[in-house]
């Protein structure tokens, strides 16, 4: 018998990673991708880098105005998100001193980023049609306005 998919999976090398889809870990196993409106940071945050490289803080600001209040990241999410996508190799990061304080990273999205971030589109395009679709069926299937 073979061995299972998640398995194999798993055992791919390492460049592998860098072509996942948006719906899958870096291993390529599965994501919970669509789970509210938490599932929107990752493509979000792409998109964000690939407006401006920025520090945490201030990506999170501008994925706020980006999304005109629609997503709002916590903070802790979004350095998570920051660290996966950087060990994928999504996302590079280099230390900066600050002006008035402590150090701190400034986040640059990669060519595989971008390649992610187009990945996000088509699925995000997916799921927009199929709530169009869904949306007419409950629409027809609740009568008369």
């Amino acid at each position: 018998m073979g061995e299972p998919q998640d398995t194999a999976r798993a055992q791919k090398q390492p460049d592998d990673c860098r072509r996942r889809r948006c719906c899958e870990s870096g291993d390529g196993t599965r994501r919970g991708v669509g789970a509210g409106k938490g599932s929107f940071v990752e493509p979000a945050l792409l998109a964000a880098l690939a407006t401006s490289a920025g520090h945490g803080y201030d990506l999170a600001r501008a994925i706020e105005e980006m999304t005109q209040g629609e997503v709002v990241p916590d903070a802790g999410g979004l350095y998570r998100i920051l660290r996966r996508l950087e060990e994928d190799g999504f996302v590079i990061s280099e230390w900066q001193e600050g002006e008035s304080g402590p150090q701190r990273r400034l986040y640059s999205i990669t060519s595989d980023g971008r390649a992610l971030l187009a990945h996000w589109l088509v699925h995000l395009e997916e799921r927009r049609h199929a709530l169009d679709v869904l949306t007419g069926v409950v629409r027809s299937a609740s009568g008369p306005a």
